[in-house]
């Protein structure tokens, strides 16, 4: 004879341990991003955190909070004409929708960097990311610093269709195509770049550009 048991007996995994699964995720990004904190020598390479526009800062600052090396090199960004009143510029990131980062190379430190809130990935991906030099991010936080990189600086006149090679920053010696930019040759441009095989729309300063 057959006997049923109507009665559940036992409790789901990860429940009853004390802890909400959230909260054990939680822990868990953050043990990871803890593997990020340990300091690269100072000549080793940074990498390219892609992070959703406008968020740049917001990202860095919670990767300095969390004790992560982290970079946005700015500049200044455009002046606006309301009404006949010139509104002054701001500081903005020199490469919208990335922050540079710099960290001992691990899988745990990689998708600790992605577990922070507004982050996208890692240029090339965590299993072949692209190495950005020292001595590149150094050049290219120069530039910005000098005011090589503003927005309203002139530059070469591009235009839509144009190959095009950049010459600094985190996309370095790639080449592109431009999709859209300013006739004028101020501001940024639109870029399709050619990394690793894979097509990346990236908008960029146009003074960082060299016609090929």
């Amino acid at each position: 004879m057959m006997m049923q048991h109507n009665k559940f007996e036992g409790m789901p995994v990860a429940v009853g341990g004390g802890e909400r699964f959230d909260d054990r995720m939680r822990r868990i990004r953050a043990d990871m991003l803890h593997a990020a904190t340990l300091r690269a020598r100072d000549d080793s390479p940074w990498f390219a955190v892609r992070v959703m526009s406008g968020r740049e800062i917001a990202v860095k600052n919670a990767l300095d909070e969390a004790g992560v090396e982290a970079l946005v090199p700015m500049r200044k960004g455009p002046e606006y004409r309301r009404r006949g009143r010139v509104i002054p510029s701001k500081m903005i990131p020199v490469m919208t929708s990335y922050v540079l980062v710099r960290f001992m190379i691990s899988d745990e430190a990689f998708l600790g960097i992605q577990g922070i809130e507004h982050v996208i990935g890692i240029l090339g991906g965590c299993i072949n990311p692209r190495r950005v030099p020292n001595s590149e991010v150094n050049r290219f936080k120069a530039l910005a610093d000098e005011g090589s990189l503003d927005w309203e600086r002139p530059t070469l006149v591009f235009k839509a269709g144009e190959t095009v090679r950049v010459a600094s920053g985190p996309f370095a010696s790639l080449g592109g195509k431009i999709v859209s930019c300013r006739a004028d040759g101020r501001g940024d441009a639109v870029v399709e770049i050619d990394i690793f095989g894979r097509t990346t729309p990236t908008l960029m300063p146009l003074a960082i550009l060299e016609k090929v």
